[in-house]
């Protein structure tokens, strides 16, 4: 998949359909559209694919109080998950304030037709773009039977009666409901971060963990033990991942990752390391004593050698 940073190096081809939207999290309802649009342009036999992504989010830039929405992915992990598609392009516009008020109609003339030559489109149902949101799939509908260009609206994906949404995903992680989360997205729901170095209790209980830092926009799922995954150098081992304030230590009101490898005994210190989550275990708890403490994670770990596949 090729990968173009900015409207300005952008190039033209009039046999092209396009998809645009934030696509966080990549979750089953967009891995339907993309099908969607591979589909028609092999359909309409046309020479390219193209998503237009936004970095960053816009609910980042747009947003009042200038707090993180939590990223499903950050765009590196976004680009990955969109190759793994097959379409052929992803044209990743820097997202500001300037380029949130060009009105619908003009984004739609100037840069999907004229600059990228758009002749077909393939769009989620509650797809709106432009100023204000004002291009919504009726819209669009209107401007494209006056250009030529064709436009598919793809139907939500209903997973038990619910809809599938990037909004109902960062619920959903956030509360803990980590299981729910990986039934939307189609896959585990994933940290990456270096491993620095912590106050090494965890050494002296016998359970060394690796503390993560992450991107600073990445959602973190809600505080507890959860059974998961880690890769390092590209080989998994199962893990217990503990994310809250460590009450029983310091309670500092700081959240820490941190993440004990299962049948690991090697320094991680500035190495990459990259969770995955697969259940949740019980929720984040006040020990009387480390040892109370030691003997919980001890439980955990035999809980996670039995869970995690």
């Amino acid at each position: 998949m090729k990968v173009t940073w900015g409207l300005e190096n952008a190039s033209y081809n009039p046999r092209t359909i396009t998809t645009l939207g934030s696509y966080d999290g990549m979750h089953r309802g967009h891995v339907e559209i993309l099908n969607r649009l591979t589909n028609k342009q092999a359909e309409l036999g046309l020479a390219r694919s193209i998503v237009l992504t936004f970095d960053p989010h816009p609910q980042e830039v747009l947003q009042k109080n200038n707090t993180s929405i939590g990223l499903l992915t950050t765009i590196d992990e976004r680009l990955s998950l969109l190759e793994k598609t097959g379409v052929d392009e992803t044209l990743v516009i820097r997202f500001s304030h300037e380029f949130a008020i060009i009105p619908y109609n003009d984004f739609f003339r100037d840069i999907l037709v004229k600059k990228i030559g758009t002749s077909a489109m393939v769009v989620g149902f509650n797809h709106a773009f432009g100023k204000n949101r004002e291009g919504d799939i009726d819209h669009l509908k209107a401007l494209a039977s006056g250009s030529g260009v064709t436009v598919e609206e793809v139907a939500p994906l209903i997973i038990n009666g619910i809809s599938i949404s990037s909004t109902k995903i960062r619920h959903a992680i956030t509360n803990g409901n980590i299981s729910i989360a990986n039934d939307y997205l189609g896959r585990p729901y994933e940290l990456t971060g270096i491993v620095v170095q912590g106050d090494k209790l965890g050494r002296t209980l016998g359970y060394p963990t690796a503390n993560l830092i992450i991107h600073e926009h990445k959602l973190v799922p809600g505080d507890g033990v959860y059974a998961g995954s880690a890769f390092v150098d590209g080989i998994r081992y199962n893990a217990a991942i503990s994310i809250g304030t460590r009450p029983s230590i310091n309670d500092l009101g700081q959240r820490v990752i941190e993440a004990y490898l299962l049948d690991f005994d090697q320094n991680l210190y500035n190495k990459q390391v990259r969770l995955q989550f697969h259940s949740f275990l019980r929720p984040q708890k006040k020990f009387d004593s480390l040892d109370a403490l030691k003997e919980q994670i001890t439980d955990d770990i035999e809980n996670i050698r039995t869970s995690v596949i």
